[in-house]
């Protein structure tokens, strides 16, 4: 009988270096640069690995095996890899003294709360009924869905909570509750905090106030007459909709007013709306999408904060007029009065890694910096939320590194009067501008974190931290080969 593969045995860089689909858009498939940085990664990690008695994935496990894959990323794009220049400063000595590299990631703590997560409700769709995705260890097997445990709720507190310093997660689910309804997303939230033994996750009220054509039984558990239920017996804290659900506005007043009356009415205080990123399966998206109903929304409705998820990215080709990156969205906020700016926020889940690891455009990191350069110029940094759209990217630690030590260069502050990123800026986006608007209520003290430690912290703390035992897997997809396998058609 064939023994076990150890899963460790293919590891060969500590995060992915191209970049992942949540489901939604169609990746392109890594490039050749994105390949060699790879093969890079894999053979200096090796080498890294010998030095110090330990296996490349053990290596690849420590801040260092992190640093060097910014390390890597920064030479394949001829970046600067220190000094006031540098996005994503790496000393050459932080990739092999672990010391160093732990010293450099852990010495600024920070209060990080994520308001994109995911997780597939295992126990609905891992069925013959529904199956929504195929995640197969055997590609000749016809079963369906045989490892879709890795992306339920049990890897998700994992991820989240025990390979991660992410300290408040907000999970959301997809249009019409698929793959994970209202209820299983409370219920998530419910175990968490049990588990925690204080608020550690949040839910949202998922709402699809247009019926959709292209899903089965469309709205039976997230249309507009289930928004009391789902605040007030499930715990929502806020909307999270899908405009290209049944291709709608944020300004039709017919379809989405009356979801902002009955949220002031119930207590709701914040919408939050994808943007960018077309989706696939969803025809029309791609002028949904756009962030260009913004501004009237936000005029007509001065109780509400409005947040567009993933920035309103766009890759050049998929915006209707060919407008890339966040260009669209900077224009539309640009173009609103001041005093309805304050009511606006920018969500960066999936953007921020899809740009730190762009092969498109701006050399790699440096299209990272022009976002946070573009958002806190536009929006300042009050108004930016941190979010990852994991678990599809796995742990979120290699995201949360990234922001650690991002630096917006000094040469894009000077060409394109982008304000420098400093530590207080990091602080806001990283989890005081959720807290503010979820509800988190901070202690008096300042700059202590708002939670205390707790039975997942502990945990964390026996397990060796955050880093000894992550998984260094992701999730979704990178080629469209895996997209098609992993994601669909939907088969009923």
């Amino acid at each position: 009988m064939r023994g076990r593969r150890d899963p460790d045995e293919n590891v060969t860089t500590p995060f992915p270096m191209s970049p992942v689909s949540n489901g939604e858009w169609m990746p392109s498939g890594p490039t050749p640069k994105q390949r060699v940085a790879e093969k890079l990664v894999a053979e200096e990690a090796d080498a890294i690995a010998r030095r110090h008695g330990m296996s490349r994935a053990q290596f690849l496990r420590t801040a260092a095996g992190t640093l060097l894959g910014f390390s890597v990323l920064n030479r394949i794009h001829g970046l600067d890899a220190w000094g006031d220049n540098a996005v994503l400063p790496v000393r050459k000595e932080e990739t092999i003294d672990l010391e160093a590299a732990c010293e450099r990631l852990s010495t600024k703590p920070y209060f990080i709360m994520d308001v994109q997560t995911h997780h597939v409700d295992f126990n609905e769709f891992n069925s013959n009924v529904f199956c929504f995705l195929r995640f197969r260890n055997d590609p000749g097997d016809p079963s369906c869905g045989d490892d879709v445990s890795v992306i339920g709720q049990t890897n998700y507190i994992r991820e989240m909570f025990l390979d991660s310093e992410t300290h408040v997660s907000v999970i959301s689910g997809l249009p019409s509750g698929v793959p994970c309804g209202p209820e299983a997303m409370s219920e998530t939230a419910a175990r968490v905090n049990q588990l925690a033994g204080s608020e550690r996750c949040l839910s949202q009220a998922m709402i699809d106030p247009a019926p959709s054509p292209t899903i089965p039984n469309p709205n039976f558990r997230t249309g507009l007459d289930t928004l009391p239920f789902q605040v007030e017996q499930l715990g929502g804290r806020a909307i999270k909709c899908y405009s290209y659900n049944g291709n709608w506005r944020l300004d039709d007043e017919a379809v989405a007013y009356p979801m902002y009356e009955q949220a002031v009415a119930l207590g709701i205080r914040l919408v939050n709306c994808h943007k960018g990123l077309p989706a696939t399966f969803a025809p029309g998206s791609e002028e949904s999408v756009r962030t260009t109903d913004i501004p009237k929304a936000v005029a007509d409705w001065p109780k509400l904060n409005f947040c567009a998820y993933h920035s309103g990215y766009f890759e050049a080709s998929a915006h209707p007029e060919g407008k890339e990156g966040i260009t669209e969205f900077i224009e539309v906020v640009e173009s609103m009065p001041k005093k309805h700016r304050k009511r606006v926020y920018a969500e960066i889940g999936s953007t921020f890694a899809i740009t730190v690891l762009s092969d498109q455009g701006d050399p790699g990191p440096m299209r990272a910096a022009h976002l946070l350069g573009q958002l806190t110029k536009t929006l300042g940094s009050k108004n930016i939320l941190w979010g990852t759209d994991s678990i599809w990217w796995g742990s979120p630690q290699w995201l949360i590194d990234a922001f650690k030590i991002l630096q917006i260069p000094a040469s894009l502050q000077e060409q394109f009067g982008y304000p420098e990123l400093k530590e207080r800026d990091k602080r806001r986006i990283f989890g005081e501008n959720a807290a503010r608007l979820y509800g988190i209520k901070k202690k008096k003290r300042k700059g202590l974190c708002p939670i205390p430690a707790d039975a997942l912290t502990e945990l964390q703390v026996a397990r060796g931290g955050i880093r000894n035992n992550r998984s260094l897997a992701y999730y979704g997809a990178r080629t469209r080969r895996e997209f098609l396998q992993r994601f669909g058609p939907v088969v009923v």
